[in-house]
């Protein structure tokens, strides 16, 4: 069993307390029920917490529907990564939450107020609000026990490439959907798709990519051949792409990789490997972050048997994302 560490004073729960009285706008009611996690319920009301803190001072009804479903679909993950914790810290994990949801009570009482009214000026109702926060409390203090230097050199240890300073030398095919819209989606996918196949059987690959760059990408690099030079970190692409060059050899061609942008082509012409250590790290913060991920998914994928029914159907996400 997890041992859980109680941390000190939770501060973001005080932080909760500050907020505006202005009603966020909805389409849903915050009791409704999203999803069900083994019969448990998942409500909007979660949803617009997660919402109303990401894009603070947008009327939740403002925000496309495919963001929403998007978000919805990590909301279910967390559920589910929830569960685990919950199962993993027992009696201890229980006693933590339930101490800072009543230091949370006693501090909203003091200043005038309520659950109830702290949930309902972000949308959200009351059960809903305290899911948010037993959340919070229990994946901070798992984050805690587990971001330990020995941990994040173990990590960094799994995965070099990802923090010593390779270097990728790659080109780009990009192509923006008509829409949002899954079928759009699918038919921008599928064409890249196509395209990939048709340059992979030429005899000059490199040669054949540039030109397909020229023609199809709606980069700004489209008349360069699609040459994006040396690249190393996050910040260099959009997300997803570097994640994907790591595991490509050179001289290949990835498959189509969507992007909040659109869907990539990457050519990798070539590798230089970094010769960065951990203790040379002098920025952490995408080891921490990955690391974090990777034990997210660990907690979600824990739970892969647990039964998962969702209940409105705007907000299903696509099947390739349950």
């Amino acid at each position: 069993m997890v041992t859980f560490e109680l941390p000190m004073r939770i501060v973001f729960l005080a932080g909760l307390i500050v907020f505006s009285e202005a009603a966020l706008a909805q389409q849903h009611e915050a009791d409704e029920i999203i999803a069900s996690v083994d019969g448990d319920p998942v409500r909007v009301g979660e949803l617009n917490l997660i919402l109303a803190e990401r894009f603070q001072g947008q009327a939740l009804d403002s925000l496309s529907n495919d963001l929403k479903r998007a978000t919805a679909h990590v909301l279910v993950q967390r559920r589910l990564a929830l569960r685990e914790l919950r199962k993993r810290g027992g009696a201890s994990l229980a006693k933590m939450v339930q101490n800072q949801l009543d230091v949370f009570e006693a501090e909203v009482l003091r200043r005038g107020s309520t659950v109830r009214e702290q949930a309902a000026a972000r949308g959200a109702d009351t059960a809903s609000f305290l899911v948010d926060l037993a959340w919070r409390v229990a994946w901070g203090a798992y984050l805690k026990s587990k971001l330990t230097d020995e941990n994040l050199r173990a990590f960094f240890a799994s995965n070099p490439s990802a923090y010593n300073g390779t270097k990728y030398q790659v080109s780009q095919i990009f192509i923006r959907p008509a829409s949002t819209e899954a079928a759009d989606v699918k038919a921008t996918v599928d064409s890249l798709k196509s395209l990939q196949e048709e340059i992979g059987q030429s005899e000059d690959v490199v040669s054949a990519f540039a030109n397909a760059a020229r023609l199809h990408s709606q980069s700004p690099t489209a008349e360069l051949g699609g040459d994006l030079g040396w690249v190393e970190s996050e910040g260099d692409l959009p997300a997803g792409l570097l994640r994907a060059l790591r595991g490509m050899e050179p001289e290949t061609i990835s498959d189509p990789i969507r992007s909040s942008f659109g869907a990539h082509l990457v050519f990798l012409h070539d590798v230089e490997q970094g010769e960065g250590t951990y203790e040379q790290l002098t920025d952490a913060s995408s080891l921490r972050r990955d690391a974090a991920d990777a034990m997210f998914k660990t907690l979600v994928d824990s739970q892969s048997s647990t039964d998962v029914m969702w209940h409105l159907d705007d907000l299903i996400p696509p099947v390739q994302s349950r």
